[in-house]
């Protein structure tokens, strides 16, 4: 099969011109102005990219968000006339969503750089390559930086200026590129979540580098040196060469002290706790798992009880449920509408390996999915072997249906056929 890659073009004309600039979005030239170093703070700490990775909570949440989507299976199903839905296993796009996108990239890598790029920029893409015939060949993960969605002429329709691998810049209609954006949809593009949390990230920002110069100056001036006698200008940058070259520094903080020429030390009440530095820092890892949508427990700040549940079940249910799904939904809707394009099909991420409760749990709910004891069962022996990753059986399709069910059932047959 003979298929193109749309960031390397070549061999086809475009119906629109090429564009020798870069494209960048309208965020990304806000922060070129200000020098590339990003979106300025009331704590005086400039929020971009590489600061905020550098904010463990920040980090976190961004890393656990893509890598959990990331790690799901995204499958192709095809809706059958009775409305159930079957594995759709021979679909030329079920390969690419399941296992590999492109020759560079696993689907796992595919999908965490891609959800990546959506959360910490606010929008991600893929550039979808097709066949001559129009079949989805592969989708290409697209740096945000080089891309610049606008609307077309007739204001009805999405185009997207790429650059491209060869350094030219291409326009591709809105059903050749997978975007999600994050938040803040304009019609074009999303926002980034920077944006909205630079507040918080600084400050957390600042925070840490206060800690940081915490220890580098060996903890903070909790002490003070008293002399009997006024000190010259010299006399006191010595004394302070000294307390540099002995005491700064993690390595020096604990050393003893020399007071020269009848000097007295004095110990001062102060320390990080009495400033509520640390209150601070706590306060603000919540705060930035608030903008992410993530339970503080999950980025290890587990100070206070969560209301989640008790249990790392409950917990990672209700990340799921309230914030894992949105992103899922959104990303399945743009897949759906641009990738597989045909009637009766659809993909999912598949949520079971997720959700997948222990031994014990698992039984459980199997049982009742079985039914029995006059319960009806709303699952087959071999659905339940296909969750385990168990081959199916003889007789594995046939639904429990409780004797009641099916005697009253045979009466209104019998009733009708008299």
């Amino acid at each position: 099969m003979r298929w193109w890659n749309p960031l390397n073009w070549a061999g086809r004309k475009s119906p629109q011109a090429s564009y020798a600039g870069d494209p960048i979005s309208e965020e990304r030239a806000i922060e070129l102005i200000a020098g590339g170093l990003g979106l300025p703070t009331l704590s005086g700490v400039v929020v971009n990219q590489r600061t905020a990775m550098r904010v463990s909570a920040v980090y976190r949440c961004v890393s656990l968000i893509a890598g959990t989507i990331a790690s799901l299976p995204c499958e192709v199903f095809r809706r059958e006339a009775d409305g159930r839905a079957s594995l759709a296993l021979g679909h030329p796009a079920f390969a690419l969503l399941h296992d590999e996108p492109n020759p560079l990239m696993t689907a796992n890598a595919f999908w965490k750089n891609f959800l990546w790029a959506s959360l910490m920029g606010g929008n991600g893409y893929g550039l979808i390559g097709r066949t001559r015939l129009g079949a989805p060949a592969a989708i290409w993960w697209v740096s945000p930086d080089g891309v610049s969605p606008r609307l077309s002429p007739d204001k009805t329709r999405l185009q997207y200026l790429i650059r491209l691998e060869n350094g030219q810049t291409r326009l591709f209609d809105q059903d050749d590129v997978i975007h999600y954006p994050f938040i803040g949809w304009d019609g074009r593009q999303g926002r980034s979540p920077l944006e909205c949390a630079r507040e918080a990230i600084g400050l957390s920002f600042a925070g840490q580098e206060f800690n940081e110069r915490f220890f580098a100056q060996g903890s903070a001036a909790d002490i003070a040196l008293e002399y009997p006698q006024s000190l010259s200008q010299e006399q006191a940058k010595r004394i302070l060469e000294i307390w540099e070259n002995n005491r700064t520094g993690l390595g020096k903080m604990r050393l003893p002290l020399i007071a020269e020429g009848g000097g007295k030390v004095h110990r001062l009440d102060f320390s990080a706790d009495d400033s509520q530095l640390m209150e601070s820092r706590l306060f603000q890892v919540e705060d930035v798992c608030r903008f992410f949508g993530v339970p503080p427990h999950l980025v290890g700040h587990t100070t206070k009880t969560t209301s989640w549940g008790a249990g790392i079940e409950e917990q990672t249910l209700g990340f799921v449920k309230f914030t894992l799904r949105d992103i899922i939904k959104g990303v399945e809707q743009e897949i759906n509408r641009k990738v597989l394009r045909t009637p009766g099909h659809f993909c999912e991420f598949n949520l079971n390996a997720l959700l997948r409760a222990d031994s014990k749990g698992r039984a459980e709910y199997y049982r009742a999915a079985l039914g029995g004891n006059q319960i009806p069962g709303f699952m087959t022996v071999n659905e339940v072997r296909a969750l385990e990753n168990l081959p199916p059986i003889m007789d594995g399709e046939k639904l429990y249906v409780p004797l009641t069910a099916e005697t009253k059932e045979g009466e209104e047959t019998r009733q009708h056929a008299a």
